[in-house]
């Protein structure tokens, strides 16, 4: 039988660590700051790591911390949903999409924007995820997923036709004209994005290049792209992602070289289902728009 934490431990530090605050999670829970660092560290010790950093500048979450945070809202999340389901009934007016973070902030978001100036009193729910999951939960109309476009008992409409290729800061080519050749990819940072079919590997293949392995890899898209801005490194791009900051000129392509990707984003809706008008609507908006 599992040994699982008391859940007033896991309440305490899930709110401690979304605020990186013991006061801030004490004011949302109704009770001291003294009692949330004592549930805190109660966690800690049941669970024989340290959560946090405690520093005389504040909190910092350790990595162990970080990750356990990420499994922790997933769980509230879903039990929050199946309360819904079990004993709510969902209102039909709004809107609830699931979609993966790095989706949202690098393509939803100015597709959502523009469709809420034309259509103000709509009410739309986003839930955000690191991950895909495999089923498509009933709290949601439909949800934005990346892969090949096939899964069981549901029906996918393509909203990206991705290739993939390197993008950097303009700093970071130093006057040097692009297409570069390989001793530019040799002497930068490479920055990776996790979760994906394809990486640096596949496209060094199709560009004839043999490169070090990346030296930076993150699980949101968004985070790496905020890198190769910083000037940080040279990102592998997928289209989707990062053509509103190539037509900027905030990133450049240094190579001419692209490869098509297998894996894309489809915006997906259980198969048969028809799905209340102000879903559609936003459905058909979001499909509009890609393939504009």
């Amino acid at each position: 039988m599992r040994k699982l934490p008391p859940l007033a431990m896991l309440r305490s530090f899930e709110a401690a660590a979304r605020h990186v605050s013991f006061a801030r999670a004490g004011d949302e829970l109704g009770v001291t700051a003294a009692a949330i660092s004592q549930q805190v560290r109660a966690l800690e010790e049941h669970l024989g790591q340290a959560l946090f950093l405690r520093r005389a500048q504040g909190l910092a979450l350790t990595q162990r911390g970080l990750s356990y945070l990420t499994v922790l809202r997933d769980a509230f999340d879903r039990l929050g949903a199946g309360t819904d389901e079990l004993f709510h009934e969902r209102d039909a007016s709004q809107v609830a999409l699931r979609v993966t973070a790095g989706f949202a902030h690098l393509w939803l978001m100015a597709h959502l924007s523009a469709f809420l100036r034309q259509n103000p009193a709509a009410r739309v729910r986003v839930q955000t995820a690191l991950w895909t999951q495999i089923e498509l939960d009933d709290d949601v109309d439909f949800e934005i997923r990346c892969g090949i476009g096939s899964w069981p008992g549901l029906t996918a409409y393509p909203l990206t036709r991705d290739r993939l290729f390197p993008v950097c800061a303009p700093a970071l080519l130093g006057g040097r004209t692009a297409p570069v050749g390989a001793e530019f990819f040799a002497a930068q940072r490479l920055i990776h994005v996790e979760g994906f079919a394809e990486g640096w590997p596949e496209w060094a293949r199709g560009a004839g290049l043999r490169l070090p392995p990346p030296s930076l890899s993150f699980d949101t898209a968004s985070l790496a792209i905020d890198m190769a801005l910083n000037g940080e490194g040279v990102l592998l791009g997928r289209t989707s992602f990062v053509a509103p900051h190539l037509a900027s000129g905030r990133l450049l392509a240094p190579s001419a070289t692209k490869i098509k990707a297998a894996e894309n984003f489809y915006l997906v809706e259980r198969a048969g289902e028809r799905l209340p008008q102000p879903a559609r609507a936003l459905r058909d908006w979001l499909l509009a728009q890609a393939a504009v």
